[in-house]
């Protein structure tokens, strides 16, 4: 494969060698996640003239919007004895060995990619292995920077606390519970246990970075970096057309997204202000949880339960509500916030949602999570939309500028050098 044009380093102007990167983990193209944001900045890197190779199982993920650039590469993985469990597993009726076998197959996968990888380096050298949603699971004797999708410990401190274990217990039981529980534990134990594999690892937040220090990672290896948004597509919606004010809930409702607090928030608000509505838009009624809770609100005016949308219809969602409201707890990013963002519109979130770092005045936060706090947060927003509509959206806009795809790619650039030119034991 040849070496593209040297990019420059986007300060200076100055040419530099193009980065070698090997990638391997967990992407996704076309959800709004970490996973769907990597092969955007990937797609960026390749355009900056970088070379892209990406060890990973094509079954499982598909990365048809980079095989267009020359010097992105495929490496195909297949664990065989893995693969025959998965099909032997499809006729199996409960979720549980299913839910197994894909841990082993996590490790099973990486521990592939690490060989192939190592195999690839001495023939050529990269300079940096990329770790995608996930921490690396194996070492490896090139850099290695780990970007996971949230500290490994916080789901299961999510699970702990009182409320969310009640609404839990309640609509799976306690076998259920037990066994996501120990799910989370396991995982737990095994990013204590490979810490020492990962170089560097790259935050989203200083909430996640905060919360890997105290896990145990070295704090001069943790750096922060926002993940990596569309902006045009979202710069593109309409301005909110003039109607009742609504509220919108998007995406998933696992328990730490606490969407029992944003339905009490909405009762308490639709009493003062009759004309409030709520949409929910994702796949709640097919999600068992989400169901128990939204059965005790069934009928409730103003408040409708919509189908998840395409990714390119959500920046018309946007346009289509005036603020964008997630309760959740001990949440790394919230893509829907950082979203909602770069289409103009305010976001309510708590003290452990990272993406409100980044909202600045758009951002408006709640102290605690009950049903009162979530509704005067949102009230505020609310009065804020009607007082100073315009002059808010494009607060928000401005916000939503540090997810700009190009300028995040620089940004990882200069932390890849810099992990690059480190010596290593």
């Amino acid at each position: 494969m040849s070496r593209p044009e040297a990019p420059a380093d986007g300060v200076t102007g100055a040419k530099e060698r193009p980065l070698r990167l090997a990638v391997q983990g967990v992407l996704a193209e076309g959800v709004g996640s970490g996973a769907g944001s990597f092969p955007l900045l990937l797609a960026a890197l390749l355009e900056a003239g970088h070379t892209v190779e990406f060890f990973g199982n094509p079954n499982y993920i598909k990365l048809p919007s980079l095989a267009r650039f020359p010097h992105f590469r495929y490496h195909e993985l297949h664990v065989a004895s893995v693969e025959a469990a998965y099909r032997a597993f499809e006729r199996v009726p409960t979720q549980y060995p299913g839910a197994v076998l894909a841990q082993i197959a996590h490790v099973a996968y990486a521990r592939a990619a690490a060989e192939r990888i190592e195999r690839a380096n001495a023939a050529t050298p990269y300079d940096v292995v990329l770790t995608t949603d996930l921490h690396a699971l194996w070492p490896c004797r090139v850099p290695l920077l780990s970007w996971p999708q949230s500290p490994p410990q916080t789901e299961l401190s999510a699970l702990r606390d009182p409320v969310t274990e009640r609404l839990v217990r309640a609509s799976w039981g306690a076998p259920r519970y037990a066994a996501v529980r120990a799910f989370y534990a396991y995982k737990a134990l095994l990013a204590r246990a490979t810490l020492p594999f990962t170089d560097a690892y790259l935050c989203s937040t200083r909430w996640a970075r905060d919360e890997w220090v105290r896990f145990g990672a070295d704090p001069a290896n943790v750096r922060l970096l926002p993940y990596a948004l569309d902006l045009a597509a979202f710069h593109a919606a309409p301005d909110r057309a003039p109607g009742a004010p609504t509220l919108l809930w998007l995406g998933r409702a696992a328990p730490r997204k606490r969407l029992d607090l944003f339905l009490e928030a909405f009762r308490l608000l639709r009493a003062r202000h009759p004309a409030l509505r709520a949409r929910l838009v994702g796949n709640l009624r097919g999600d068992p949880f989400a169901a128990s809770l939204l059965a005790a609100h069934a009928g409730t005016p103003g408040l409708s339960v919509e189908e998840p949308v395409p990714r390119d219809r959500v920046p018309a969602l946007l346009a289509e509500v005036d603020v964008l409201v997630q309760p959740s707890q001990h949440e790394n990013f919230g893509f829907s916030v950082a979203e909602a963002l770069a289409a103009g519109r305010p976001v309510v979130a708590g003290p452990t949602n990272g993406t409100l770092e980044y909202a600045g005045p758009a951002g408006f936060e709640f102290a605690a999570y009950t049903p009162g706090a979530v509704a005067d947060a949102t009230a505020r927003a609310l009065a804020a939309v009607h007082e100073r509509g315009p002059a808010l959206s494009e607060r928000a806009r401005e916000a939503a500028r540090q997810f700009d795809r190009a300028t995040v790619a620089r940004r990882f650039c200069t932390i890849a050098r810099e992990l690059a030119a480190r010596p290593r034991a």
